[in-house]
């Protein structure tokens, strides 16, 4: 892919000029960023006027949209004749980050976490959806001053799942690896930059998960203890995690196991640049995809999650560099076709 022509929308107007724009999306992040810098080509009173704190903003590459959201920063600067004003800012669902649940009660019974989020952000610009089933949960007390994503996103978190920020703003409940982009990252073809870490620190030969229930008596509700080991680990290294939220065995087994997989795909991370800002088959780089990716260098031949991707276009062209992850990390299968180094099975 060649040059993106990249268009930033804002008060009903088209701006396609830039010394450089910047793009971030990833996975485990529940609002997409951007940067750009603009000359004060209108003059400094009308640019300033334009790109405003708080202004709506939409930016897309060759038609296909990165992100949709508002302003946070406009920093303008002088440098002899030089005069240009930098913009940075993050989707829309930044708010349910930084803003409050509401609710009339903070009191639920018997709802998915999607149900949950939605009824505490019903005066945001921006709302949750979720393209995997979603559990019920049996009781859940809002604690006062908590944000909306942190209300979501422990209860995602106890059922495997991650909060990813959207192109249009929202905030996706899901699940890594359910996509595939077209084509694989291959050395000597389409990798212009490249490197790895392959990285075992995090990893422990037991993982044991302890809580209890809010309710009930009995070993089910005070006691609950489940464990997960780790075959790939030799040394003696466990580690014990102590559920603060309601847990039961099952959950209890989930988490141990969602512990024992992310330190695992955690142990293999790469990052790699490639020109423009779709794959193959013409599709934008998305993170949750899978790609084939193969690098005799960095030790790397198997399929890996993209956890990021930040998107760049400056007078040097366009570029993506993916953040990439062995799948384990987010709950999904060892990579498939795995003949990366035998360190990293499981």
């Amino acid at each position: 892919m060649g040059i993106e022509v990249v268009t930033v929308s804002v008060g009903g107007m088209n701006y396609t000029a830039f010394k450089k724009v910047s793009v971030r999306a990833a996975f485990n992040e529940a609002a997409r960023s951007f940067s750009f810098d603009v000359a004060a080509e209108l003059g400094a009173s009308a640019t300033n006027r334009v790109f405003a704190v708080g202004t709506a903003i939409t930016i897309s590459a060759n038609g296909d949209l990165l992100l949709s959201g508002h302003i946070d920063e406009r920093k303008p600067s002088l440098k002899g004749n030089e005069a240009q004003i930098s913009v940075s800012g993050r989707s829309k669902s930044a708010d349910l980050i930084d803003g409050s649940a509401e609710h009339d009660t903070g009191s639920f019974k018997k709802k998915d976490p999607k149900e949950i989020g939605n009824e505490v952000c019903k005066k945001y610009g921006a709302k949750f959806r979720s393209d995997q089933p979603l559990e019920k949960i049996d009781q859940y007390q809002l604690t006062p001053g908590e944000s909306v994503f942190r209300c979501v996103e422990k209860m995602a978190r106890q059922q495997g799942l991650t909060l990813a920020g959207t192109a249009d703003g929202d905030i996706n409940i899901t699940k890594a690896g359910s996509k595939r982009q077209s084509g694989a990252l291959v050395e000597g073809d389409n990798i212009l930059e490249g490197s790895a870490s392959h990285n075992g620190r995090n990893r422990h030969s037991e993982i044991i998960v302890r809580g209890q229930r809010p309710f009930g008596h009995g070993e089910d509700a005070l006691e609950v203890e489940e464990t997960e080991k780790d075959s790939a680990v030799k040394r003696h290294r466990p580690i014990i995690i102590v559920q603060d939220e309601d847990t039961d065995k099952k959950r209890a087994k989930k988490r141990a196991k969602n512990r024992k997989d992310r330190a695992a795909g955690d142990a293999l991370k790469a990052t790699i640049t490639v020109q423009g800002f779709h794959d193959q088959g013409g599709k934008l780089w998305e993170p949750g995809n899978l790609v084939w990716t193969e690098s005799p260098f960095l030790d790397i031949a198997q399929d890996m999650l993209i956890e990021s991707v930040d998107y760049e276009q400056s007078e040097q062209g366009s570029f993506a560099t993916l953040g990439l992850t062995d799948p384990r990390s987010y709950g999904g299968e060892g990579g498939k076709g795995n003949k990366s180094g035998k360190d990293w099975e499981q």
